[in-house]
């Protein structure tokens, strides 16, 4: 079944494009990663993606019926969104915190539910946050503090989940984590799609990659068809060397030096 279907989109803050005639589409269990250099779109196409932003023009779609006429709530059981950046003015316990991922299902000022609890406790187990539940959330690393923020998407119980730059500003084990923990969600059936710089980290975990380029969709493709060293030149315009993983056997990406 197809997840997510884009036709013609385009979209701009004020005069400037930022998306233009973006056709792209979703099958449910994808694990696909969004790339492309700064300015090219991905952010804005990932928030285009669950209703965040609407599009001037084109039209989406949701698993089968048209984004737009579809209530808030209702989108948000099926999508769930990670942003780049979570900061937390409130200093809540992250139970609590993960317990606000419930609201698409939870009426105005009423109490939470055996299921709402049951969903939190299943999203905190998933995302191994057991030993963190108490703690406030503003105490947390960055690493930590990430995982908890997918554990609030999880407890939406969504079929696509999105996520912006899911590992930085994280260190190598964190970052790790964080893929392996996306890698078995998806494995499990979600559809998941990120938008990544670390060309490196896409290649090794998407089944499929999107390249987007000053506001449209460059190429789509396997990792092995998209990670050559003339298409990077071309839309990053930075020589680079571009070898097999020796493990994994998928391309990876190298500067070079001077």
């Amino acid at each position: 079944m197809i997840a997510f279907r884009a036709k013609n989109v385009s979209f701009r803050y004020d005069v400037k494009k930022v998306v233009e005639d973006v056709t792209l589409s979703l099958t449910e269990s994808e694990f696909v990663g969004i790339i492309g250099p700064n300015g090219a779109g991905k952010s804005t196409m990932l928030r285009l993606m669950c209703g965040i932003l609407k599009p001037v023009t084109g039209e989406i779609e949701l698993f089968g019926a048209e984004l737009s006429g579809q209530p808030q709530r209702k989108v948000a059981q099926r999508v769930a969104f990670v942003p780049q950046e979570t900061h937390f003015a409130l200093n809540f316990a992250v139970e609590e915190v993960i317990m606000t991922g419930r609201y698409p299902y939870q009426r105005p000022f009423a109490r939470e539910k055996k299921e709402d609890f049951e969903a939190v406790n299943n999203a905190i187990n998933v995302a191994a946050v057991d030993d963190l539940r108490k703690r406030p959330v503003n105490s947390l690393s960055s690493g930590e503090r990430q995982r908890v923020v997918i554990a609030r998407a999880l407890a939406q119980f969504p079929q696509l989940l999105l996520l912006d730059e899911p590992t930085s500003h994280l260190d190598l084990h964190h970052q790790y984590a964080i893929m392996e923990l996306l890698k078995e969600l998806n494995a499990r059936g979600l559809t998941v799609v990120i938008v990544h710089h670390d060309l490196n980290l896409a290649s090794l975990y998407c089944q499929r990659l999107v390249l987007m380029h000053r506001g449209r969709i460059k190429a789509t493709g396997t990792p092995h068809e998209l990670i050559k060293r003339r298409i990077l030149k071309e839309v990053y315009e930075t020589e680079v060397l571009v070898m097999e993983h020796p493990e994994k056997g998928v391309p990876q990406v190298f500067l070079r030096s001077g």
